[in-house]
């Protein structure tokens, strides 16, 4: 983990660019050729079952497993870390504190995406099963799926509380006399 580190790929950025754009794209042309595609668009647009699995489906369900599995080891790194820089440098240290607070922001992220997409892989799954979602479902998944940006903008509120929380310092009084020296905090 790098903290205030851009991460350059280099020339390996276009590669990135054409998995995260082209594959979506690709997959809308393929849906589009096929005349798969319905009056409103790709979700409520999309006809029939295969295509409804092929593009909203596997796609919901392989960013779910990836995303658990990303995270799962990103947060065992973390904790092997900090309890390493904790064996070495002590309990005080700001790497190990710094760690904490990012892998909890991360489980953040992560809890926000779970409560968006939950009811789309819900609804792809009940859908490769029986013939016939109910109403309720479908409207369970255009509300989740809508709220990512609100569910978003907390997580960005909770980090920037957290964050001027831990760097406001709280004012000390330093009191001098010929015997000795003394600093308390003020409350």
């Amino acid at each position: 983990m790098k903290f205030g580190k851009n991460l350059d790929l280099g020339k390996y950025d276009w590669k990135l660019l054409l998995l995260t754009f082209g594959f979506p794209f690709i997959e809308c042309l393929i849906v589009t050729v096929a005349d798969t595609i319905g009056p409103t668009g790709a979700y409520c647009g999309v006809t029939g079952r295969m295509p409804t699995l092929f593009v909203l489906t596997v796609p919901v369900l392989i960013v779910i497993i990836l995303n658990s599995v990303i995270y799962s080891l990103t947060w065992s790194k973390i904790r092997t870390e900090t309890k390493r820089l904790e064996g070495t440098i002590g309990e005080k240290a700001n790497s190990d504190r710094k760690s904490t607070q990012a892998a909890k922001n991360m489980s953040l992220f992560v809890l926000v995406f779970f409560i968006q997409w939950w009811a789309a892989a819900v609804n792809g799954i009940w859908g490769m099963i029986a013939e016939n979602v109910p109403l309720e479902m479908f409207l369970l998944v255009t509300s989740f799926s809508n709220i990512g940006g609100i569910l978003n903008g907390i997580v960005f509120l909770i980090m920037r509380r957290n964050k001027t929380r831990k760097s406001a310092p709280k004012p000390t009084v330093v009191c001098v006399s010929k015997s000795n020296t003394e600093a308390t905090e003020v409350k």
